[in-house]
């Protein structure tokens, strides 16, 4: 045995261990700086291939376009951009990409194709700037990005300062602030509502009427979901509303989440007077996002196609809020439940919900998955418990914060479900159901 060790001990003499694993290569790092109304963005490039694509390349919803060419200018002699199938992209004219590449740009908020908004801008331009879309990756040629389905994996580092202050990230002020992910960063003078539970940055040219709702709302909702759920594992959140004007004929509210914060985009004229539906759309969007703060962020899907544990949930989670909470006046949150079941009905007989995402029924996953949140829910209330005990359950039981199927419905057993309903379940997220009314009657412990 001790012949075998020397050699051994020589080849880790002769072979660090640093050495025989695969380094990480040097990231793709970009310095964004505004100074006065400037804004600049100097791009390290670390390797020599001639075409750097941008990852994240969503188009804009409208216009259909990318949106990039609306925002920047490359100023560095013989680099383009350019449009290369799926995905925007850095290319050098002359072969090898230089060391360094500049662009200037103007902050541009326009709503994306399911990804974040490059900019968030408040009426008294204080802006969040999204980093995530200046991360790149290296492609060989032209001709390669084009055949690409999706986007390539390459570490990125974006470091973003103010030169007429601090910028915002996550609560806190920093004099510069540096991501390796995407998420917003804030710069400019904005006030934030401190509470314990949540962070509030309001437009300060939001309808006094919407101000004072959001703001009651946001402290309000935190609260209930801490006092019901215990602890998120996120970092406290960020809620940042806009207001892009008083557009005519308009009525619009959006919003992402990224990281902690959670923004939203309102606008039109139709916004300027009280609009009860209105407040209550708006506070439905904080409730949903703000219960992925527990059911998604502290415990999520294993896998994309469970995606219906997290969203039908989130929705549950926010119903109960809203009927708790009595936030909206005359507003029935029962419709949601009737919604719910006519949309998940009609969504089974085209197959099941694991492959909902295939067939581009995402719909599937709110609606049947807050029916399956819902069975659970009943389950529990003979003995004064519901969804919000089940939900702290999987927490409690997942602390690695994953979770699947197989892991919710041996939850769901152990809170109560039958073996007849756990069977219902597992043949409509495998095979949905021709019948989806009878489906979902049986789901609801209803006769078809």
């Amino acid at each position: 045995m001790k012949r075998l060790i020397v050699p051994l001990l020589l080849l880790l003499a002769l072979f660090p261990a640093r050495a025989m694993a695969q380094e990480e290569p040097e990231p793709f790092a970009a310095e964004v700086v505004r100074d006065g109304d400037a804004w600049r963005a100097t791009f390290h490039i670390p390797g020599k291939a001639p075409v750097w694509a941008f990852s994240r390349s969503a188009l804009q919803r409208i216009s259909g376009t990318s949106w990039r060419p609306d925002s920047w200018t490359v100023l560095t002699p013989g680099v383009t951009l350019e449009r290369i199938g799926r995905f925007d992209a850095l290319v050098a004219e002359g072969g090898a990409m230089p060391a360094t590449v500049e662009i200037a740009f103007t902050p541009l908020a326009v709503d994306l194709v399911a990804d974040y908004d490059p900019a968030i801008i408040l009426s008294n331009g204080s802006l969040a700037i999204y980093t995530g879309h200046f991360g790149a990756f290296p492609v060989a040629s032209r001709a390669e990005l084009e055949a690409m389905p999706g986007p390539g994996s390459y570490p990125e580092r974006v470091s973003l300062r103010d030169e007429g202050g601090e910028v915002l990230h996550r609560g806190t002020r920093y004099r510069s602030a540096t991501l390796s992910g995407g998420g917003y960063v804030i710069f400019g003078d904005v006030e934030v509502i401190e509470s314990e539970h949540v962070a509030t940055i309001l437009d300060p040219g939001l309808p006094q009427w919407l101000a004072d709702g959001m703001g009651a709302f946001a402290d309000e909702a935190f609260t209930f979901y801490t006092d019901r759920l215990g602890d998120h594992a996120e970092s406290r959140p960020v809620i940042l509303a806009s207001w892009a004007g008083p557009t005519p004929e308009i009525i619009s509210l959006g919003g992402s989440v990224a990281g902690n914060m959670i923004g939203m985009r309102l606008e039109g004229a139709g916004l300027v007077d009280p609009v009860p539906q209105a407040l209550e759309r708006a506070q439905w969007f904080v409730a949903h996002e703000g219960a992925h703060f527990w059911l998604g962020q502290t415990i999520g899907y294993r896998d994309r196609r469970d995606m219906w544990i997290t969203e039908g949930g989130a929705d549950l989670l926010a119903m109960r809020l809203m009927e708790r909470q009595e936030l909206s006046e005359g507003s029935d949150m029962l419709a949601l439940v009737d919604k719910a079941r006519e949309d998940c009905a009609a969504l089974l007989p085209n197959g099941g919900i694991w492959s909902a995402d295939d067939r581009g029924d995402n719909r599937a996953y709110y609606a049947c998955g807050m029916l399956f949140a819902l069975a659970v829910d009943r389950a529990g209330a003979a003995r004064g418990e519901d969804f919000f005990t089940f939900v702290t359950g999987l927490i409690a039981a997942q602390p690695e914060g994953k979770v699947g199927a197989d892991e919710w419905l041996d939850a769901a057993a152990d809170f109560g479900l039958s073996q007849e309903m756990l069977a219902l379940m597992r043949v409509l997220l495998e095979e949905g159901s021709n019948d989806g009314q009878g489906a979902v009657a049986r789901l609801l412990g209803q006769n078809a």
